[in-house]
């Protein structure tokens, strides 16, 4: 079978790890029962065959939605900066879904792993190198890590 105009595949285009403080606050149910998340990142690393760099301290933080069947919906905001220096804004949206207690998979340093934690990042550069994070769709899947607290990101450019 032949490869046509709609197939898709993937390349690996980068991992982030954002480091996690202990400013992170869940808000009060609303009356619609979901509460609001905030999660600010104080550092990271970007690496990968396509975009190196840091995430920048305190730059944002993640807005997640904690729904009352437990499905978390990420709403991520703050900014990178990449090897040569541009900087980068990006914007994270997902979903992740806690394990049920039995079924839940067990990560690197014993770390409870979501049964479900996928994302779409969306960008905003300056003009030059980095113009590509605007017109390639990206998708990535997240894992939670400990000592320190963080998560690893790891996305895929769809070719």
């Amino acid at each position: 079978m032949s490869k046509g105009p709609a197939d898709v595949t993937l390349e690996h285009a980068f991992d982030i790890t954002v480091y996690f403080g202990a400013d992170r606050m869940i808000f009060p149910p609303s009356p619609g029962g979901a509460a609001q998340g905030y999660t600010p990142p104080i550092g990271g690393e970007i690496s990968g065959p396509l975009l190196n760099g840091t995430v920048v301290p305190n730059s944002g933080a993640d807005y997640a939605l904690v729904r009352p069947d437990g499905v978390v919906e990420l709403n991520a905001h703050y900014l990178l900066k990449a090897d040569d220096g541009t900087p980068i804004y990006i914007m994270n949206k997902g979903y992740l879904v806690p394990a049920k207690k039995p079924e839940a998979s067990i990560g690197p340093q014993q770390q409870p792993q979501p049964s479900y934690f996928r994302l779409t990042p969306y960008f905003r550069v300056p003009e030059g190198p980095h113009e590509w994070l605007m017109r390639t769709c990206i998708v990535g899947g997240g894992e939670r890590l400990s000592d320190p607290d963080r998560s690893l990101f790891r996305y895929y450019k769809v070719v």
